[in-house]
């Protein structure tokens, strides 16, 4: 039986469905409905994402700044929390544990030891708290007691004679060696040796102590975290300086844009170091009378951070702001010539909310990598400060004062100086490779 031709209003052929079949080979069953088996193997739609979300997608995939962030985390824990574990303090003078190194030997060691070096050498070397005990024995002996003053000259005294004897004679180390024993982890003076073998417990000195009987670890801790304030504060007032002065250098363009480039360029010429050194000697005598004048929250808040560390800040705040407005200026150019900015402004917006509700927003990729990235300069520009001694002032310390403080003892003590030195490379070094996926992430042209 021949097929039935329709045609449409227009008097035109109208195919059946046979016909369609027929012209594109479908099969049969090709307007059926699915299956419920058919429909759960169907392949979903990728879910809509937020713009942060789909940044922290991308930036979970960077295997490098992901192992860069979980270093960042620990340093920061290292900063912030290790202090509060640790016994001690950074200004804190630990009688009896002047320059111990991040390893002892037991008191039975030591007497091995001492008496291999006086076997050999013919003297016996006594440790500054032997000879102040024997000192005390013979002043209790004639009815005196021994004062703290007498005490340190003993200590200074047993000390140049064993630094001495160890220049002509067997070294304790090289007496530990042939006698074969091995030094046992973190440091502990004999003092805090004997109160252990009484059974009491006495935290370590992980990376032994300095001439002055402080903590070395402790001080690391602080100096960290010193550093990482110094790095997130700057970071701070970079990003509000230059994004107020780039965005409105940015919208208005013209003559403003013109004027505000010219300043801009200016400060470029200006050489940083030399305005933090002229503002620490100006600012000095200032700050010092505002410290005399009372006890206040501020006074002890400018006493703390030194005139050295306010003027890097006043520097950070007239200078170092330049390059993120240059690049935020960069970001509005482009942005306000965007269709919603045009629709903002016929529905009477002003500047300033448009600045802040439509181009700002549009530019946070931009901000936030450059904000981060300013971090780890202001550490290293903070911490070169330090090692020069334009810095923060003491008691407080950081990375860069520890190791300039270690360097006259570099040969006798190199720890001293390589583990703040590493600490302060790893931490510029991670903050640099999470600032850079980071910004990978944040940039959607580079969307995977």
């Amino acid at each position: 039986m021949a097929k039935t031709k329709k045609f449409n209003k227009m008097g035109s052929l109208q195919p059946n469905i046979d016909d369609i079949l027929e012209w594109n080979k479908l099969p049969a069953d090709a307007f059926e409905p699915a299956t419920e088996t058919e429909k759960e193997s169907f392949i979903q739609e990728r879910e809509s994402v937020s713009y942060l979300k789909d940044a922290w997608r991308r930036l979970k995939k960077n295997t490098v700044a992901m192992v860069a962030l979980v270093i960042i985390i620990l340093l920061v824990i290292f900063a912030f929390v290790g202090p509060q574990i640790v016994p001690y303090t950074y200004k804190e003078q630990i009688r009896g544990s002047e320059a111990l190194d991040p390893w002892h030997y037991t008191l039975e060691d030591e007497q091995k030891i001492n008496a291999y070096i006086e076997e050999h050498s013919g003297v016996k070397v006594l440790s500054a708290e032997e000879a102040i005990e024997q000192a005390r024995a013979e002043a209790e002996a004639k009815g005196e007691t021994l004062s703290r003053v007498e005490e340190a000259k003993i200590r200074a005294s047993a000390n140049v004679q064993k630094e001495a004897a160890s220049e002509t004679e067997i070294t304790p180390k090289q007496a530990a060696k042939e006698l074969g024993i091995k030094s046992k982890a973190f440091g502990y003076s004999d003092r805090e040796l004997q109160r252990m073998a009484e059974g009491e417990d006495v935290f370590p000195h992980v990376f032994g102590t300095d001439d002055q009987g402080r903590d070395i670890m402790v001080r690391v801790m602080v100096g960290t975290r010193v550093s990482i304030i110094v790095g997130v504060c700057a970071a701070i007032l970079v990003l509000i300086i230059g994004a107020i002065y780039g965005s409105v250098s940015g919208y208005c363009g013209g003559v403003v844009d013109t004027v505000m480039q010219r300043i801009v360029e200016i400060i470029y010429s200006i050489p940083e170091m030399l305005i933090i050194l002229l503002l620490s000697a100006t600012l000095k005598p200032a700050l010092e009378q505002f410290q005399n004048s009372g006890d206040g929250v501020m006074q002890n808040l400018v006493t703390l951070l030194g005139p050295n560390l306010i003027s890097m800040f006043i520097a950070f705040g007239l200078l170092y702001w330049v390059t993120m407005s240059r690049i935020i200026r960069g970001q509005i150019l482009q942005l306000k010539q965007q269709e919603y900015v045009t629709a903002a402004r016929a529905l009477g917006a002003k500047g300033g909310r448009i600045i802040s509700r439509h181009l700002l927003p549009n530019c946070v990729g931009q901000i936030v990598t450059t904000t981060f990235l300013q971090i780890p300069s202001a550490i290293f520009l903070e911490s070169f400060l330090s090692f020069v001694g334009v810095g923060v002032s003491a008691p407080l310390t950081s990375l860069g004062s520890m190791c300039s403080e270690a360097l006259s003892g570099l040969t006798s003590y190199p720890y001293r100086l390589f583990i703040p030195a590493a600490i302060l490379s790893v931490l510029i070094l991670t903050l640099n490779l999470f600032g850079d996926g980071l910004r990978d992430a944040l940039d959607p042209r580079l969307k995977k």
